[in-house]
């Protein structure tokens, strides 16, 4: 059979006969024709019912049931996309909520910057008292409190902080000191709610509650050395407290809208000018 379609595609031009025999050999029917004709039969018949079947798919309900199945999937991916935008917006609504409650806070709260009058006397009391019992020598104003520049500017401890020394949490060392880029110190990533510890004797001299790092602490040393925590989930100590090397400051966690996980951000500055913490820091 495909042979015989063979010669009548490659004789298509050419007049032929096909003879139809009867039983009786003596009897016979014979038909001329072209091929050229009859292919040109076939290609109209099979655009004609080409066109047959896409007008009954364009305008029938037959349409429904070749696109059912992809409809489906397209309505699936549809639902599931409009889910996750509303989680998103249910979770960009709660933090909102939680932004302005915590601006309420801060606007109602009391101003933790570090800033000594008359009022104050009482928490610069106990923090005096402390300093007699461990035998420190300090500089008190005529209010019987410590100003925020006799701090800074006296020498609380007679000897200068002992360095390098251990660093003040465990975990993994993950960004560097990069002054250029406005990293001015090292984080250290750590589970939630670490506790870390002061680096050196001091006096706390700030603590403070910020939206971008969460509770930050400044301790003041000798020899014109200031620590900063960040990203601190607690403190445990209060401005005026003198700390000592080993002291729990705080625990560490993923605090602050700068935050990108559970973590310890250190700073060290002397004089005024920020120094890479992993020259004043050794792993034990």
């Amino acid at each position: 059979m495909l042979e015989f379609l063979k010669r009548l595609f490659k004789n298509q031009d050419q007049n032929l006969t096909f003879v139809v025999f009867d039983d009786d050999p003596e009897s016979s029917t014979s038909y001329n024709f072209k091929p050229s004709r009859m292919w040109n039969l076939f290609y109209v018949s099979l655009l004609t019912v080409t066109i047959i079947v896409l007008l009954l798919v364009m305008f029938t309900p037959i349409s429904g049931l070749l696109y059912n199945q992809h409809d489906a999937q397209l309505r699936d991916r549809v639902v599931e996309v409009s889910q996750k935008v509303q989680a998103l917006k249910d979770s960009l609504e709660a933090r909102d909520t939680q932004l302005a409650e915590i601006q309420q806070v801060i606007a109602a709260g009391d101003d933790t910057s570090f800033a000594v009058n008359e009022g104050s006397s009482v928490a610069m009391q106990s923090a005096n008292q402390k300093r007699s019992e461990l035998d420190f020598t300090s500089e008190v104003n005529n209010s019987g409190t410590l100003s925020q520049n006799e701090i800074i500017f006296s020498n609380i401890f007679e000897q200068a902080p002992e360095f390098p020394t251990d660093y003040p949490v465990n975990g993994t060392f993950t960004r560097g000191f990069n002054p250029e880029n406005g990293h001015y110190g090292i984080d250290i990533a750590t589970k939630q709610g670490t506790s870390f510890k002061a680096i050196a004797d001091g006096a706390i001299i700030n603590q403070d509650w910020t939206i971008n790092y969460g509770y930050v602490l400044h301790v003041q040393h000798s020899d014109g050395i200031i620590t900063v925590y960040k990203h601190a989930a607690s403190v445990s100590k209060s401005i005026g407290d003198i700390v000592l090397k080993g002291d729990i400051l705080g625990t560490t966690g993923d605090v602050g809208v700068l935050s990108s996980g559970p973590h310890l951000h250190l700073e060290i500055w002397k004089n005024g000018v920020p120094q890479n913490p992993n020259t004043y820091l050794i792993k034990s």
